[in-house]
């Protein structure tokens, strides 16, 4: 691939792929910072990406493992005694609520059809519009938010149906 194949073809994407850093990070320096990385791969594997069919999809999953990657290797605040005098217990409670809520929402999702997991996904966690979602899958929009409203409206049942088996 030529730099004018690569600037045709992937640099089109990159406020796709900055989007999706920025809703997974959380904060645009660390998501700028990712996303040059991920240029920076994709310019390196740039004779490899010819054989790719969907190349907006390969650079969205391809920001979206780098940003997980970055969130499993942040570490941990330091257990010393005054790190936790800063922390109060709402923080700890929220945090812990936070965590629980996730775990549930992951497990839940195990659950769901494979096409609404996907969909769920990249609106979720992917920050893409139903369009660009459309788009990326093929599918048709209205197909997509009907894929969405069934995926949500599952989790919803799922929680109340594990909310009452708990009381």
């Amino acid at each position: 691939m030529t730099t004018a194949e690569f600037k045709a073809k992937i640099l089109p994407h990159y406020k796709s792929v900055y989007r999706v850093a920025v809703t997974l990070m959380g904060n645009s320096q660390e998501a700028a910072d990712i996303v040059q990385d991920v240029m920076l791969r994709l310019w390196d594997r740039r004779n490899g990406l010819v054989n790719v069919e969907n190349i907006r999809m390969y650079c969205v999953n391809m920001t979206r493992n780098a940003c997980l990657n970055a969130l499993r290797s942040k570490k941990a605040p330091s257990d010393t005694g005054l790190s936790q005098d800063l922390v109060s217990d709402e923080d700890i409670h929220k945090e812990l609520e936070w965590r629980e809520a996730s775990e549930f929402i992951n497990m839940v999702m195990e659950y769901l059809p494979k096409t609404q997991k996907n969909v769920l996904r990249l609106s979720a966690f992917g920050g893409l519009s139903n369009a660009e979602i459309a788009e990326l899958t093929g599918i048709s929009q209205g197909n997509v938010r009907v894929l969405l409203s069934r995926a949500r409206a599952r989790i919803k049942e799922l929680y109340k149906k594990t909310l009452y088996d708990n009381e």
